[in-house]
């Protein structure tokens, strides 16, 4: 899957990390990817189980970027537990993509699980690893968090005349 040319750069560095950890013909596993290799990237990172009968998706591991954009400890959960109709269904089906393709996943736009940041968007990608180089049993993700500009204050129906100075710093 080649990403677009405006994906981030932690995205593209973990991408062509992904390649190369991944034997020829086959999908990397767990036992290539290690950590060690990408410290800039840890924070970002998710490793996501996967579980099968029924088919869900269980967060391992969850980087402490990710973690403070959530506003709680995500680590060790299922993920989607938070959501529900088409949110939930959105990432679902994203996963799934990952492990009925083998194929990565990647998309930017706003949060499906932090929905109500409107000023924020990320950038994500999701690799599949496999144990056996065939079937997908892991899924190593990163995701990039954005800023929106936040609108002016005639947006807001603020008036800069009428902010009380001691309590904006000045």
């Amino acid at each position: 899957m080649p990403l677009t040319l405006e994906a981030h750069a932690d995205i593209k560095s973990l991408y062509e990390y992904w390649r190369a950890i991944s034997p020829k013909g086959k999908l990397p596993g767990r036992q290539h990817f290690d950590p060690i290799d990408v410290p800039k990237l840890l924070p970002n990172l998710w490793l996501i189980d996967v579980h099968r009968d029924p088919v869900r998706f269980w967060r391992r591991l969850v980087g402490t970027k990710i973690e403070e954009f959530a506003g709680m400890n995500l680590t060790g959960g299922w993920v989607g537990d938070r959501l529900s109709g088409t949110r939930l269904s959105g990432v679902h089906s994203f996963l799934m993509d990952v492990v009925e393709t083998g194929k990565p996943n990647w998309r930017r736009g706003k949060s499906l699980i932090r929905f109500e940041k409107d000023y924020a968007e990320l950038e994500r990608l999701y690799l599949p690893l496999a144990t056996d180089g065939v079937n997908v049993d892991l899924i190593l993700a990163i995701t990039v968090f954005f800023s929106l500009p936040m609108p002016s204050a005639s947006n807001v129906n603020e008036n800069p005349n009428n902010l009380d100075s001691k309590r904006a710093g000045s």
